[in-house]
């Protein structure tokens, strides 16, 4: 008589690894569409200045201020699309190098989160960016005449909308990761080191976007400046 052959083992199952995080494909459409606007931009206002009238006022209906509108609509639509893959890349900066848990935790985070929050940046980006180039044309000392009341008001009230969007976008992220928060404090990770992950993401976000702003605000005031 054959021993019969023992059954084998159970085996336990192996977790399956988690799937890679997608990566917006809007980046270089955004940067094509950002060129574009500050291309039209430019061109707009070298029609006006051949025609003589100057940069183009708020309130006023000159040669040049629809090309102008147009450039602008181009500029913060691709500032909107090219968001999400800046903050996709800005996490996968924060993970590279031999990252520590914070940083792997603020990456990890900014790469699930980037379409939800990079494109409320990249439209408050647009409107700090046209902010800023309103305040280089008609702010004091700019020589042209100040706008008006209503288009301060109109400013205001989108970058209220801009920065309450960015805001709320934010609560809905913080809400999403709550469950793997919890689980990571349930297995022993500090809290102080989820409070670290926040801030490092949002010093990234800033350290990115702001000097985009500026650029951007920078280029688009180069041709309107007499």
């Amino acid at each position: 008589l054959r021993p019969r052959a023992g059954r084998p083992a159970p085996v336990a199952p192996q977790p399956e690894p988690a799937a890679p995080v997608p990566v917006p494909s809007g980046l270089p459409w955004g940067v094509a569409l950002l060129a574009t606007g500050l291309a039209v931009e430019s061109w707009a206002v070298s029609g006006t200045s051949r025609d003589g009238a100057g940069p183009p006022l708020p309130g006023g209906a000159e040669s040049g201020a629809l090309g102008g509108v147009l450039g602008w609509l181009f500029t913060a639509l691709g500032l909107a699309l090219a968001g999400p893959g800046l903050t996709h890349l800005c996490g996968r900066v924060l993970q590279s190098a031999h990252p520590g848990a914070v940083r792997l935790l603020a990456g990890r985070g900014l790469q699930e989160e980037a379409t939800r929050i990079g494109r409320p940046a990249g439209v408050v980006c647009a409107v700090a960016s046209g902010t800023l180039v309103s305040a280089t044309l008609y702010g004091p000392g700019a020589g042209s005449s100040a706008a008006g009341p209503l288009t301060a008001l109109g400013g205001v009230l989108v970058a209220g909308c801009a920065l309450a969007t960015l805001l709320s976008a934010g609560v809905e992220a913080r809400r999403s990761r709550a469950a793997a928060n919890g689980a990571l404090l349930r297995l022993g990770a500090p809290a102080s080191a989820l409070r670290y992950a926040a801030g490092l993401r949002a010093l990234t976000l800033v350290v990115v976007f702001a000097p985009l702003t500026w650029a951007v605000a920078n280029l688009a005031a180069v041709p309107l400046r007499p």
